[in-house]
């Protein structure tokens, strides 16, 4: 896609970011977040992180997600917002993104130091019409 498109639809009031989801085969599997942060959209960090997080719980119909508040489900990306760096490619699309330093689901650390944990605290969420 062209990117001058990609900013004006991130731009959207219901556009929310997701990934391509996979690990393996497309870059965006890895660094579609940290990509969008670093785009410059004309958007605050805290719009960013609104359509990462609340906006696609909303547009999805979930509950007890998308915030920090008492009795949600709040999984944290804690990152340095002057580091953090997409650096997945078409040739090697599994590299992991830089500035990313903890990653906690359901208060576990999963991720860091630049490496996965096996920890899987993880859980099926069930979309509810």
């Amino acid at each position: 896609m062209d990117m001058d498109d990609i900013k004006s639809i991130m731009n959207w009031s219901y556009t929310n970011l997701c990934s391509d989801g996979s690990p393996n085969g497309h870059p965006r599997g890895w660094g579609s977040f940290p990509k969008y942060l670093n785009m410059d959209t004309r958007q605050t960090l805290e719009a960013k992180i609104n359509k990462m997080t609340l906006q696609a719980a909303k547009n999805l119909n979930l509950k007890n997600i998308g915030e920090i508040k008492e009795g949600y489900f709040a999984d944290l990306v804690l990152f340095d917002i002057d580091s953090i760096k997409d650096k997945a490619t078409f040739e090697n699309s599994s590299l992991k993104s830089e500035g990313i330093n903890y990653v906690i689901v359901s208060g576990e650390i999963v991720y860091s130091n630049q490496i996965p944990k096996k920890v899987y605290s993880g859980r099926l969420i069930k979309r509810i019409n």
